[in-house]
Order: C-alpha cells, then structure tokens, then sequence
C-alpha cells in the first residue's frame, strides 16, 4: 500500500472512470467481509479462548497462501480463491489474537475494552459498507468521501456518549487514513491495474495497524485513571 505512492494521485479528486468505481467498490466489499469474519472470531475467542492456537493457525496458513500466489497468477480463478483465502486467514487470526489480548486484562478493564473493541470495529464495519455502497452509487469520489465521514462523525457522536472525546478524534484520524488510502488505491488502479482482494488485503492490514496504535492510547489512559484513584 506504501508502493508507488504519489502526491498527485493523493489530491486528485476528479471523477472515477467506471472500471475504477467497480474495482473500488469489490475493495470495500471484499474488506467488509474480512472486518465481518474478524468481528465474528472476536467473539468466539471471548467464549471458546482455548481457540487461540486455531486462530493462530489459520495466520500461518494465510502466510503460506501469500507465499503461493507469489508463484501463480494472482488474477487466475485459482488465485483468486487463494488470495481470498489468505484475505479471510488474516482477518480470522487479527480478531482471534485481539479477543486473546483481553484475557490477559483485570476484569474491569476487560469489560471496559471489549466494549470499546466491539464498538470500533462494528463501526469501521458500518464505515466499509458505506463505502461499497456509495461507490456504487457514485463516480464522484470526492461525494463518496464527504458521504462517508459525515456517517462516521455520526456514528463516533453516539459514541462519544460511552468513550468521550476519543471515539470523534479516532472517527477523523480513520476517515483520513481511509481516504488517503483510497486515493493510493485509484492512483494504482488508473496506472498500471490493481488486483481487488490484495488492495483489500493491504487496506486491512493499514487498518489494523491504526487500530492497534488507538488500543494502546485507551490501555494506557485507563491505567493512568486506575492510578489516580488509588492515589485519591
């Protein structure tokens, strides 16, 4: 996702040509489905934590399904479902070792997190939809854009009830992490063709990377709070 990365491509903003607003909306829809199996391992790893070494399995073997598509031809039937595969293992392994990461919590700082884990990546979930849907409606990326982040910043306002400040500043940072991505995606698609489920894949990891750097900000938050009242 880093690759090819051009200041141009990230501020322009003039209409997507349709093979770029359906390549852009399989992104979405192929990374909505990823956050889903995501979200559904995150809560099977709160009732069932032996699963951990599953969930870890199945990163290994999304690993050796990258390893594979290095020597096939990613945009064959075959690679397609491999890559697909390797999509779904990363998505299984990241919800399973997030849900694992709070077994290791105090029992109040587990509830507190696995509620605010929840939140986050149902709405990240919701953000994606929109996005597949949007792209589909429209070609104007700058539209699809203000679209999104305006449902974001919604979405962050019920939150901020359970989260305060932290969930609106989180909503802004991921809209513009998105976006920028998304422009990096277009630019690569336009140039030179782009392959939707590692588009998907790359996008997944940037995202996960975003919301692990938010997790360690509320972890240590509460612990600071949790200090200051055994110091009061």
């Amino acid at each position: 996702m880093k690759n090819n990365f051009s200041l141009d491509g990230l501020f322009d903003f003039s209409d997507l040509s349709p093979s770029t607003q359906n390549h852009l909306r399989r992104v979405y829809s192929y990374l909505s489905s990823g956050i889903a199996v995501a979200i559904l391992c995150f809560i099977l790893s709160q009732y069932f934590p032996s699963f951990s070494l599953f969930f870890s399995a199945l990163g290994i073997i999304a690993l050796i399904a990258d390893i594979i598509l290095i020597f096939m031809n990613r945009h064959s039937r075959p690679g397609h479902i491999i890559s697909l595969t390797s999509l779904y293992g990363y998505a299984s392994s990241v919800g399973g070792v997030f849900g694992s990461y709070l077994h290791g919590l105090d029992q109040d700082s587990r509830i507190a997190m696995y509620r605010y884990m929840m939140s986050a990546l149902v709405s990240v979930l919701i953000i994606f939809i929109l996005f597949s849907v949007f792209a589909l409606l429209t070609s104007n990326r700058t539209g699809i854009y203000l679209l999104v982040t305006i449902c974001s910043l919604i979405l962050s306002l019920f939150s901020m009830f359970f989260w305060g400040y932290s969930a609106l500043i989180s909503a802004i940072i991921g809209s513009l992490y998105i976006v920028s991505d998304t422009q990096n995606i277009i630019y690569r698609q336009k140039t030179r063709g782009s392959d939707a489920v590692y588009d998907a894949k790359m996008l997944f990891v940037d995202m996960v990377q975003l919301f692990y750097k938010i997790l360690q900000y509320l972890q240590k938050k509460d612990e600071k709070e949790k200090k200051k009242k055994r110091e009061e």
